[in-house]
């Protein structure tokens, strides 16, 4: 058996922007970027989509509110509030995809969102591409939270 040499390992960079806005007015409030995990069941995914093994591709983004740690073994988001199918899937230039969704509050919901993924399944269970932790954005009816996504796939 080969070892995978460092000239040619293939990697994956992955980077989760966090914006929350007002809802009327549309102003940022707040944004960070954070860095994210792909988790063993979306590197499996990735090798079996390669291959041609699975057709089911990554679409959708879930957010919730467990601040628990990430690992590489998890298969959902701790404490999932919301997932949806991403508004924005695109392929840019130099290698990333890219994943969009501004999620909108009812009145009288109110999170403090701590936790994002990337799912195969909008609706739920499904496979999970990654999963990331920020320090909390708080949202409700009157500040909405877009989440952009992107992964780059580089030489290592």
């Amino acid at each position: 058996m080969s070892k995978l040499k460092k000239a040619g390992f293939v990697g994956f960079e992955y980077n989760i922007e966090l914006i929350t806005s007002d809802h009327y007015t549309g102003e940022i409030k707040e944004r960070t970027v954070v860095h994210n995990s792909i988790v063993n069941g979306g590197l499996e995914r990735i090798a079996k989509l390669i291959n041609g093994v699975s057709s089911t591709n990554f679409l959708a983004i879930a957010i919730g509110t467990s601040s628990t740690a990430v690992s590489f073994t998890q298969t959902a988001l701790v404490t999932e509030v919301d997932r949806a199918e991403a508004t924005t899937l695109t392929y840019e230039a130099d290698y990333k995809s890219k994943f969009s969704k501004k999620f909108v509050f009812g009145s009288g919901v109110s999170y403090t969102i701590t936790e994002v993924g990337v799912f195969d399944n909008s609706v739920s269970g499904g496979v999970m591409l990654n999963r990331a932790l920020d320090a909390g954005k708080s949202v409700d009816s009157d500040t909405d939270l877009t989440v952009t996504i992107t992964i780059t796939v580089a030489r290592g």
